[in-house]
This record gives structure tokens, C-alpha cells and sequence, in this order.
């Protein structure tokens, strides 16, 4: 049997509907709360604008940066390192791009390329405050760091550097586990030089260099054993 529709009262179509209601209420509230509404907009519309500038700002800053280092590396590959560290130095300024990181790495190598080992150790040093562990970019400044350190007849703190980049599993490892067994030759410790070396000779079977670490398990085989 179907049921009738339920009719609306007088009193019912008299009260306002719920989107009146709420309209109301909430044009009360902003007229109770206008300059509290308005502040909170205006904070807004300052963050976003804050956002959109530090966005512009580093575009501004990526652009002069890759047109400074544009020329520095020219300079390097001309083999002008010492007109190429002011270059670089330049590029640095930029902290907030990624080539001002580069920059330091770059840096480092020419202070190489022109025998000045202590400056090229603390742009390695600063290069590799600025990577992120177990990366290509960290296993390089290790490599810069510990190639500085190498010419200077600091084996020891070498040897630890290099170990660190071979620890690093990127296209530099077969550069610093020679650069890891030269060092640990230089210091005395053959037993580490050989394994350096064999741990090399596991990816290059082929390499001269087997005789060089025959040479060295016969003069490790040779030494008294220590207690």
C-alpha cells in the first residue's frame, strides 16, 4: 500500500533552509573576526610570494653560476689552472646552486695539477662536506683528498681516504684500491699492499701487476712472524 508523502508544516516552510543557515553564520563570523580573516589571508599570499622569490632567486643564482663555470672549465681543460681557480672561487659565491659544490672539486684538482697540495685538501675537504654518503661525487673528493695527501708523504691518513672511496661501490673503486695498495707499500705494510692489490686483480685478471704482487707475498713469506 503505498504511503503518503509527508507534507511540510507552515511553521517548516517559514524556517530558513541550511545553506541560509550557514551563509549567515558565516558572514557573522567574518564580520566578527575581519581583521583576524584578513591577516590570515595576508599570510598566505606572503608565504606564497616568499616561495615564488626563493624559487626566482635560484634560478638567478643556477644561471650566473653555469655561465661562470662554463668559463672556468674552459680554462681548466686549456690547462690555465691557476686562472682557472679565480673562476671557480667565483662559482662559489653561489652557494645556493649545484654547481658551487662542483666548484670546490675542480678546484681541488687544480690546486693539484700546480703542486699546491695544502690548498687542494681543503677544497677536497669542503667538496666532500657537500656530497651525500656512498655517491660517485663522495668517492671523487675521497680520491682528490687522498691524492693530495699522498704527495705530501701523508700515506697514512692517504690509505685511510682511499679506503674510504673503495668502500663506495661507484666507477672510482679500481682508482683507489691502487691508490690504497701504493700508499700501503710507502708505509711499510705489504701484508695490506697485496691484498690491495688482489682485491684489484679480482676484476683485472690480465693486469702487470700480478707480478707485483707475487713479488710481494714472496717478501711477506720471507719475513719472520711476529707474535
Amino acid at each position: 500500500m503505498a504511503t503518503a508523502n509527508k507534507r511540510l508544516t507552515r511553521k517548516q516552510i517559514r524556517q530558513p533552509d541550511w545553506f541560509q543557515v550557514t551563509t549567515e553564520k558565516a558572514l557573522e563570523f567574518y564580520e566578527q573576526n575581519q581583521i583576524k580573516v584578513l591577516s590570515g589571508v595576508a599570510g598566505v599570499v606572503v608565504l606564497l610570494l616568499g616561495v615564488w622569490g626563493w624559487q626566482a632567486f635560484k634560478e638567478r643564482q643556477d644561471i650566473a653560476a653555469a655561465q661562470d663555470f662554463t668559463r672556468a672549465i674552459s680554462l681548466y681543460q686549456s690547462e690555465k689552472y691557476p686562472d682557472a681557480i679565480l673562476e671557480f672561487q667565483k662559482v662559489q659565491a653561489y652557494r645556493w646552486s649545484h654547481y658551487s659544490a662542483l666548484a670546490h672539486l675542480y678546484e681541488a684538482n687544480s690546486s693539484l695539477a700546480i703542486h699546491e697540495l695544502d690548498k687542494a685538501i681543503a677544497s677536497a675537504q669542503r667538496f666532500i662536506a657537500a656530497t651525500r654518503p656512498n655517491s660517485l661525487y663522495r668517492q671523487m673528493g675521497l680520491l682528490a683528498l687522498a691524492s693530495a695527501e699522498e704527495r705530501k708523504d701523508e700515506c697514512k691518513q692517504a690509505v685511510g681516504h682511499y679506503s674510504e672511496a673503495e668502500k663506495i661501490k661507484a666507477a672510482l673503486r679500481d682508482r683507489a684500491i691502487l691508490g690504497k695498495a701504493r700508499c700501503s707499500e710507502q708505509i711499510g705494510d705489504t701484508k695490506a699492499a697485496g691484498a690491495a692489490y688482489k682485491e684489484y686483480l679480482k676484476d683485472n685478471p690480465d693486469s702487470p701487476l700480478a707480478v707485483r704482487l707475487a713479488e710481494l707475498e714472496a717478501k711477506t713469506a720471507g719475513q719472520p712472524a711476529t707474535n
